[in-house]
């Protein structure tokens, strides 16, 4: 596997029905990225999941997303670096806010409605052991 100058080794995945559902999955991403222009709808992360998708699939998109003039930095940072505490705890909010709010108010059943707050436990918990970047001297 060729491993463009500057990018992270990553690994593609061996299956081929695998590395099209991950191409689909990382196009699907790039194409809700006009959506995260939206309150509430976060650009960082779906950048994030299509960098994930394409290193799964396709060398070329992923290196196209990852020397993208405005994403790229983005992707870099993050795989240097990690999250800010102040990224950590706005994704905290946005996750208990959304997830809070449909439960509420769009979902009747108790059981979806511990499913749900299974899930957020689980993308509060994800959230908080990335990598934490250090701001400042």
């Amino acid at each position: 596997m060729a491993v463009s100058v500057g990018t992270p080794v990553r690994q593609k995945a061996k299956n081929p029905l695998s590395r099209g559902i991950f191409f689909v999955l990382g196009l699907i991403c790039l194409a809700l990225l006009p959506l995260s222009y939206l309150p509430g709808i976060p650009t960082f992360d779906l950048v994030l999941l299509a960098a994930f998708f394409f290193s799964k699939s396709s060398e070329r998109m992923h290196d196209w997303l990852y020397a993208h003039p405005y994403f790229g930095p983005m992707v870099r940072d993050y795989q240097a670096n990690g999250l800010t505490m102040r990224m950590k705890w706005l994704a905290a909010v946005a996750i208990v806010i959304s997830v809070g709010v449909s439960g509420i108010l769009f979902v009747e059943s108790t059981w979806v409605r511990v499913a749900m707050a299974a899930v957020m436990a689980y993308a509060l918990w994800f959230v908080f052991t990335r990598p934490t970047k250090r701001v400042g001297p």
